[in-house]
């Protein structure tokens, strides 16, 4: 007659009470910031319209949307990761800014070059909040690009007159 196998026994009552108490910790939680209203590109992400959730630790990147403008256009309900922001570009205080339409691939922070058709002439610029929407529907909003105050007055007419052709550097 042979002993019941009561060491398989107490190892797998073991194994089991085990697997239960790994299911059973607790996750350590972290609060992370989450959009509740639709931010679009450029603009910055409103202190009231962000909602702090509690996430699993190192779920997501930390940000901190006080520090940031949208770098695209984002739901209400995303997460609020450093990807999704962008700072604004350092400007000269004496540079004006000046709504062009300079096309959908350039960013804030873009170094751009007006080139303006009459009179022959370039400005430098840099790019303030990107161009949203196409030019031909009614969701359209120019870039807002800085430019040195002396040339803002020739920019301005220029790009009213849709005189202005912008080079984006890459």
């Amino acid at each position: 007659m042979q002993r019941p196998p009561y060491l398989r026994w107490a190892a797998a009552a073991l194994l089991l009470l085990g697997a239960l108490l790994w299911d059973l910790r607790s996750v350590p939680t972290t609060m992370h910031p989450f959009l509740t209203s639709a931010v679009a590109e450029g603009e910055v992400i409103p202190a009231d319209g962000v909602e702090w959730r509690r996430v699993p630790e190192g779920l997501l990147p930390v940000a901190d949307p006080a520090q940031g403008i949208a770098a695209t256009d984002l739901d209400a309900g995303d997460p609020i990761v450093p990807s999704s922001l962008t700072t604004a570009p350092e400007i000269p205080n004496d540079w004006w800014l000046v709504p062009v339409a300079i096309g959908q691939h350039a960013r804030p922070g873009d170094a751009v070059l007006l080139v303006i058709v009459d009179p022959p002439t370039s400005v430098p610029g840099t790019v303030v909040t990107a161009q949203s929407g196409d030019r031909y529907s009614t969701d359209f909003r120019p870039a807002a690009v800085a430019v040195p105050g002396d040339a803002a007055p020739l920019v301005a007419a220029a790009a009213q007159q849709g005189m202005v052709v912008a080079a984006v550097r890459p």
